[in-house]
């Protein structure tokens, strides 16, 4: 999976990381030229959902007919159970693939095509051209500050890399809601968040997303849920797919109707800012800022509140990965993706990187959850 990763951040660096974040929010609409080599995406391929996500057959093996090729010609498709086949007309049927649990077969297609819960969206695997994760522009993560000259530093944290991600996965449309995570705490016994901040959303505002949660209590919900936390390479594919864009809509600048961000200087990163004031918006309310797959919109994934990630805050290698997940341990920091409404236009950016300690909970952090083909990797 590329280089050794670094030692972990400390807190101390962390929060300096954190200050820096909220000081870019000052900076004019230049801050968000790149600082390094924007890797062109060309080759790149999405697979289509028709294609997409599948489990290959181990080989292009023959099956007795269970009945479900009875009367179809040679050469049509049928399916038996999550098996796709294409009948031999004679009482047999070679295997085409496997489709995942998280989609269903469609022999009239043939194809295995999504199959998310409500108010999930398929994201489908990448292809094996993969996609770039990186855009060496972090000045503040693991690399020098300043040189001998005092001049910014250009830090090593997103290193320019090609990740591939083998599966498909079903992303919650919208961030987590308070709403949802009282009736967690009723029903399935989750620890409840914190309410000591005037921004703070549980439980008074069910359908704002739920804030003021530590990534261990994200990290519970998802998993009582049957879910888990994003990686991040999920969380960047599912916010940027293969077209490098710099938001989750394409490369227009930032406004109020696609995101609730500072627009203007930041008064304070708790401050009242942010399009509407201090604190969140109800979530799937800016939807012109949506990222579109194939299989439906996902919102917020910038601005409104910062998401929490699985994976653990290391620097990126150079090195190909193939999906990715750096969790070394549940404690020390991780990832945060995506802003909130208290960031700038550069902190919303799909490929800007943020950490915090796992311990951390504050009014700009929520999170969302994914539903994996079971199988799938997820600590």
């Amino acid at each position: 999976m590329g280089k050794q990763p670094a030692p972990p951040a400390t807190p101390a660096s962390i929060f300096l990381l954190a200050s820096a974040l909220a000081a870019s929010a000052s900076c004019s609409h230049s801050e968000g030229a790149e600082a390094g080599p924007r890797p062109s995406a060309s080759g790149v391929t999405v697979a289509s959902a028709s294609t997409a996500g599948v489990e290959p057959a181990s080989a292009a093996s023959s099956s007795p007919d269970d009945g479900s090729c009875r009367g179809k010609p040679a050469g049509a498709h049928a399916c038996i159970d999550r098996r796709l086949v294409r009948c031999k007309g004679d009482g047999d049927a070679e295997d085409v693939r496997t489709c995942f649990d998280i989609e269903r077969c469609d022999a009239s297609r043939g194809a295995c095509e999504p199959a998310c819960s409500s108010g999930e969206v398929y994201v489908p695997p990448t292809g094996e051209a993969g996609f770039v994760m990186g855009r060496g522009m972090s000045v503040f993560g693991f690399g020098p500050r300043k040189n001998a000259d005092k001049q910014p530093g250009h830090g090593e944290a997103d290193a320019p890399h090609r990740v591939v991600l083998t599966r498909p996965f079903c992303m919650d449309a919208n961030e987590v809601t308070a709403g949802e995570f009282l009736r967690c705490v009723k029903e399935l016994g989750c620890p409840e968040p914190s309410i000591l901040d005037r921004w703070a959303t549980y439980p008074r505002k069910p359908d704002y997303p739920v804030n003021m949660t530590s990534w261990t209590k994200a990290k519970a919900y998802c998993d009582k849920n049957g879910k888990s936390l994003p990686s991040e390479a999920q969380w960047e594919w599912a916010a940027t797919g293969a077209d490098h864009r710099k938001w989750p809509w394409g490369d227009d600048p930032p406004n109020c109707e696609r995101a609730d961000f500072t627009a203007e200087t930041l008064v304070s990163p708790g401050g009242d800012s942010g399009c509407h004031g201090g604190g969140p918006s109800p979530v799937g309310t800016h939807t012109a800022g949506d990222k579109e797959w194939p299989a439906g919109k996902i919102h917020d994934l910038a601005g409104n509140v910062w998401e929490w990630c699985l994976d653990n805050y290391e620097p990126y290698g150079t090195s190909p990965e193939t999906d990715p997940i750096h969790m070394r341990s549940e404690g020390g920091n991780h990832v945060v993706r995506g802003g909130g409404w208290n960031r700038s236009h550069r902190g919303i950016m799909t490929a800007f990187r943020g950490a915090a300690i796992v311990t951390y909970q504050v009014p700009g952090l929520g999170f969302r959850c994914v539903r994996n083909p079971k199988g799938l990797r997820t600590e």
